[in-house]
């Protein structure tokens, strides 16, 4: 008797070990998902960060079974992650903050714009404390104004006169001056995707404007006054057009980009060819080196946005022609050095089941990495996933933003 109640203890422990070392697997392989959405259509974007750390979104938070009504919406979160505060406008109709900075004395300054089911009448500039507190300042816009970026001084739109007669890309301070527009013969932005500003100015980066273009970048004063540009002629054959699809400030105080090159639409429509390539500039626009080493041997990929995180460059390469979009899908980071040489991939496998709102909704697939977001707290990628479904109203209500922990190397 004492041998088989000796022997049942031992089995229970060795049960008891086995569950523990499962849980402690089964946590060990989950993921960190932050919910940063409502129940409503919502919608936010990545705005940047304050010098403290935290980090800063805006986009606009959606009615129940409306997705044409919204109120704009702005959301600090902790380096944890944690809500530290979040504003929501009072104005009514279809509403969202396009565009938010800090501005160099550390106020936060946002573009209030209204769609087609407004009850305002006007685009605003809102001004608010670090916290969050509004100021009390508001502008009034007279144009029609797209927000393509922001930096601490300006903003970089494509601004429509109120007769409508006249559009093209200009750039503001954020008292809602004009400080220069691009006109015919003076098209130094035009075909720009991205702006970082310096003290003497700004630097733009993107493509020349018009047809067969090919990657360019260049620096304006503040005035609109070229002072360098740099263009990159095509190098693969058959392609098409060249951009720098990304760019950010190097620690030496020049420039990483990303380069993408793609070629002539096959007869199905998909892209025939394609290429990438880490470009880096030096601060006056020459180009020091090109790196296509990363992205060799891996064909039919799209890549996301370029980020540096622990003093390696990161982005996402998936699959161009993927149809799956599961929310189970496996994303692919690829991680270089600072010269842009490949020193690994990590995998991100998000499961239904961690999503706070989706765990148990069919269909639910993915649209994607839009950022990916380095803080002191990890490297996050904002995903937006919604429910396939089709009923529309409730396909919208459950479109969500998700911050998500990406696999470090």
């Amino acid at each position: 008797m004492k041998k088989t109640e000796s022997l049942l203890r031992t089995l229970r422990r060795t049960l008891l070990l086995c569950l523990c070392i499962t849980l402690l697997a089964g946590s060990a392989l989950a993921n960190e998902v932050v919910d940063i959405s409502t129940d409503g259509y919502d919608c936010l974007y990545y705005r940047g960060q304050l010098p403290d750390g935290r980090v800063l979104f805006s986009g606009w938070k959606g009615t129940v079974g409306n997705y044409e009504d919204s109120r704009a919406r702005i959301i600090c979160l902790n380096p944890d992650m944690t809500v530290s505060w979040e504003f929501i406008d009072p104005e009514e109709g279809s509403c969202g903050f396009y565009a938010l900075t800090v501005l160099k004395d550390g106020t936060i300054a946002a573009l209030l714009d209204n769609s087609p089911y407004q009850k305002s009448e006007s685009q605003k500039l809102k001004y608010f404390t670090p916290d969050g507190k509004p100021t009390g300042k508001e502008i009034d816009i007279q144009e029609t104004l797209l927000m393509d970026g922001t930096s601490p001084s300006c903003m970089w739109v494509l601004s429509t006169s109120d007769d409508g007669d006249e559009t093209s890309m200009a750039v503001y301070d954020w008292e809602g001056n004009m400080l220069f527009r691009d006109t015919e013969g003076h098209n130094v932005i035009s075909g720009a995707r991205q702006m970082i500003e310096e003290e003497d100015g700004l630097v733009f980066a993107g493509n020349e404007s018009g047809l067969r273009t090919c990657a360019r970048i260049a620096k304006v004063d503040f005035q609109g006054n070229l002072l360098w540009e740099t263009v990159l002629p095509l190098m693969l054959e058959g392609a098409e057009e060249g951009s720098l699809k990304d760019f950010m400030k190097a620690e030496d105080g020049g420039y990483l980009a990303l380069l993408y090159e793609c070629g002539p639409a096959d007869p199905n429509g998909l892209t025939a060819i394609s290429s990438y390539a880490v470009v880096k500039f030096s601060s006056n626009g020459r180009l020091l080196w090109k790196n296509t080493k990363p992205f060799e041997g891996k064909t039919d990929i799209w890549v996301g946005r370029l980020a540096m995180y622990n003093g390696k460059l990161v982005t996402e390469i998936e699959r161009l022609h993927n149809t799956n979009n599961s929310v189970s899908e496996p994303h692919t980071f690829l991680w270089m050095d600072q010269e842009g040489n490949e020193l690994g991939t990590t995998e991100l496998i998000v499961k239904q089941a961690e999503l706070p709102r989706h765990a148990d909704l069919k269909k639910v697939y993915t649209l994607g990495f839009g950022r990916l977001i380095p803080t002191e707290n990890g490297l996050w990628g904002l995903e937006s996933i919604c429910q396939d479904n089709r009923d529309h109203i409730k396909a919208q209500d459950n479109t969500d933003d998700l911050l998500i922990r990406i696999p470090e190397l």
